[in-house]
């Protein structure tokens, strides 16, 4: 499974500490145990990330053993400006990710924020061709890590060996 992790929800994915870190945990196997890949990109949510500090070393060894995928930026960042001025309400603060989902074809957010995702989801904001992603919000969407929902274009998925994952898994707070 592609996955875009929201900024908001980094800590409980790839932090032990994180309160909800056992919802999230599945997430984090499958990327780091699994077939799974982190996806993410765009201005906005680069800046985002930033401010992380913790966790860019994580992400970092993630991208350097070929577990996440950054979308190209300017293209999120276009299709993010289209996103907002389709957008009605004030309350959806969060175009970066439609515009994500169009540019990487990655069908599956992993997010706390329930709020978005009926905004997220309105079909308004997606081409012809483009589905509507699903959401990954608590260990009982689990059944969403899977290749089901990975666009051939981000396939083939692959495991990291043993030892890699045991030297990102090193790194987790």
């Amino acid at each position: 499974m592609a996955v875009i992790v929201d900024v908001n929800c980094i800590p409980n994915v790839f932090s032990r500490k994180s309160l909800n870190h056992q919802e999230f945990k599945p997430v984090k196997d499958w990327i780091i145990k699994g077939k799974g890949l982190m996806v993410y990109g765009g201005s906005k949510y680069m800046g985002e990330l930033k401010k992380l500090h913790a966790y860019l070393p994580i992400i970092r060894m993630l991208k350097d053993v070929g577990k996440v995928y950054v979308g190209d930026s300017a293209s999120i960042d276009a299709l993010q400006e289209k996103i907002e001025a389709l957008r009605e309400d004030n309350d959806f603060d969060d175009p970066h990710l439609p515009a994500i989902v169009i540019a990487t074809k990655c069908r599956v957010i992993c997010s706390e924020d329930t709020r978005s995702i009926k905004h997220v989801q309105d079909g308004k904001y997606y081409p012809r061709g483009v589905r509507t992603p699903v959401y990954y919000t608590s260990s009982g969407n689990s059944n969403l890590l899977s290749d089901n929902y990975v666009d051939k274009s981000l396939k083939p998925l692959l495991k990291l060996n043993k030892s890699k994952s045991e030297i990102v898994e090193k790194l987790l707070k």
